[in-house]
């Protein structure tokens, strides 16, 4: 049984991916700072998925790092 592992195949990988995520991070912020109207909570609920997304991206540097080095 193959064990998985975390992180890219190569740190180039792992750049471009922690910098998508990072990009992705910060548009789901901005859109809940500007575009999303204030119905209920959902602004704060995507302000805080862009949070949550931009703490994976440290992890997935630090992984990609780990594994290759």
């Amino acid at each position: 049984m193959k064990m998985l592992s975390l992180g890219c195949k190569t740190i180039k990988d792992g750049i471009t991916t922690a910098l998508i995520f990072f990009i992705m991070g910060l548009c789901f912020i901005l859109t809940g700072i500007w575009v999303i109207p204030e119905l209920w909570i959902l602004p704060q609920i995507t302000i805080i998925m862009g949070v949550g997304i931009l703490f994976v991206v440290p992890v997935i540097l630090v992984a990609s790092f780990l594994k290759n080095r």
